[in-house]
């Protein structure tokens, strides 16, 4: 049986860390994307479809 190389196995080891470093970024771009969406879904939700909250009246 041949014995596998330093260089093939680094090379190996480099393409797993470039997946693992993609996979982090694919889920923080989910992550950011969600919660921008839940907070315009709770915007939405507590002004009624009005451009401000009435609570911002009282607040200016």
């Amino acid at each position: 049986m041949n014995e596998v190389s330093n260089k093939f196995l680094n090379k190996v080891s480099l393409l797993i860390e470039e997946a693992k470093k993609n996979v982090k970024t694919a889920v923080n771009i989910a992550m950011v994307y969600t919660y921008f969406e839940i907070g315009r879904m709770i915007i939405e939700e507590e002004q009624n479809g009005d451009n401000r909250a009435k609570y911002g009246k009282y607040i200016i």
